[in-house]
């Protein structure tokens, strides 16, 4: 006599995966953004901890009290060059640093994470610390 699972055996198998499937997709798209927005506050956390230690050194060595240029060429493929070893990649899939401009006061950086934007302006003004921040777009409450 041969062993053999029925119809119905197949069919709810069939349908318990269904099942599994339909409640774990959710959860997996949800943890790729989650990432994502992981990685952005790390590479934030680098560029102001890399604009603090420049400026730190800067004084120390009895240089003058300026806040330090983050980008070494505006014609370079990757941006924070002189703050951040290596520099981030412009234009990645995945968390997408683009630099818009550069003035005597200010340097303005947009990210984008899954259509999504966030602007960034660095300001040089040491008298109140060389701040890197979010100053608006829907990405901004998101990586507080």
């Amino acid at each position: 006599m041969k062993k053999a699972f029925t119809m119905m055996e197949l069919i709810f198998v069939i349908v318990v995966i269904g099942i599994l499937a339909a409640v774990a997709l959710p959860r997996l798209f949800t943890g790729i953004s989650d990432a994502k927005l992981a990685k952005a506050k790390t590479q934030i956390a680098t560029v102001r901890s890399g604009i603090s230690s420049l400026y730190s050194k800067n004084i120390l060595a009895g240089n003058s009290d300026q806040c330090p240029e983050l980008e070494r060429s505006i014609t370079d493929v990757k941006v924070f060059e002189n703050v951040v070893q290596g520099g981030i990649p412009e234009n990645q899939s995945d968390v997408n640093w683009r630099y818009d401009n550069n003035s005597s006061t200010e340097t303005n950086y947009t990210l984008t994470i899954d259509n999504q934007e966030g602007n960034f302006t660095y300001e040089k003004n040491s008298s109140l610390g060389c701040p890197f921040s979010c100053v608006n777009g829907p990405l901004c409450n998101k990586l507080q």
